[in-house]
């Protein structure tokens, strides 16, 4: 009987085999992060967005005539961006310049409309096997509604009879003003020790930098180590007077 002797024919299909599916799963390994590099981007620049919302009001306030508020903004708006942004080990690997590499050039703190207009731009850069380094543009574009208040000059909102007010979610009263010191969070400062045993959990921005003391919210879950953190915030909607059934606010409902 002949036995036929193969392991030759074996020898040369696992050495053509083995980089063609070492290949495959490096790719889709690649692939995988980089969708999450992008998914952590567009994550930051959407808290990035809210936050400018809000801080455009007091730019807006506190501002003179002449003023390009997007030069000023610009920084504050990279630096957040590098405090709520996640995956660091990430976007160091893959993103040219890592959290630097972020570009903010061409967004608009507020626009002429009075919208956030947030464009991010940087580059993704992967080694592929046998095809060496390649670079690819990526961008995003976050587009929010500044909260500069109520203003009768807009067009088409100039109504006397029934202006904007704005209200705290499960608020009590209405408010005149955006910027009345009621609608600020009730924020209480607290031990470390004494939070955790209430049950508060780490804020996922700020909770790692705690030391001794904390704040924390009667609402919230989580304490903080800064005191200005975006997630210490109060939910607002800006309504017609017509479409609140709440009393005025005993600060500022009377201006």
């Amino acid at each position: 009987m002949k036995i036929s002797n193969n392991r030759g024919t074996v020898s040369v299909e696992a050495a053509v085999a083995l980089p063609v599916f070492l290949f495959t799963m490096l790719f889709f390994i690649n692939v995988f992060e980089i969708y999450t590099v992008k998914a952590a981007v567009y994550e930051g620049c959407i808290e990035t967005a809210e936050y400018m919302a809000e801080y455009a009001y007091l730019v807006d306030s506190l501002g003179e005539e002449g003023v390009d508020n997007s030069v000023t903004c610009l920084p504050v708006a990279a630096i957040r961006f590098r405090e709520y942004v996640d995956e660091e080990n990430l976007l160091d690997k893959y993103v040219v310049g890592g959290k630097n590499g972020i570009s903010f050039l061409g967004s608009s703190f507020p626009d002429e409309k009075g919208f956030i207009d947030l464009r991010v731009n940087y580059f993704i850069h992967v080694n592929i096997p046998l095809l060496g380094k390649m670079s690819h543009m990526c961008s995003e574009h976050i587009r929010q509604r500044a909260y500069l208040g109520y203003s009768g000059d807009e067009e088409g909102t100039d109504d006397e009879d029934d202006p904007y007010v704005y209200v705290a979610q499960n608020g009590m009263v209405y408010h005149t003003t955006r910027g009345c010191t009621y609608l600020l969070p009730d924020i209480h400062s607290k031990s470390l020790d004494s939070a955790k045993k209430t049950g508060y959990k780490p804020c996922k921005y700020c909770g790692d930098l705690c030391k001794d003391k904390v704040f924390i919210t009667p609402e919230g879950d989580a304490y903080h180590s800064d005191r200005y953190c975006s997630r210490l915030r109060r939910s607002v909607e800006r309504k017609r007077l017509s479409e609140v059934n709440l009393p005025p606010c005993s600060k500022c409902g009377g201006e």
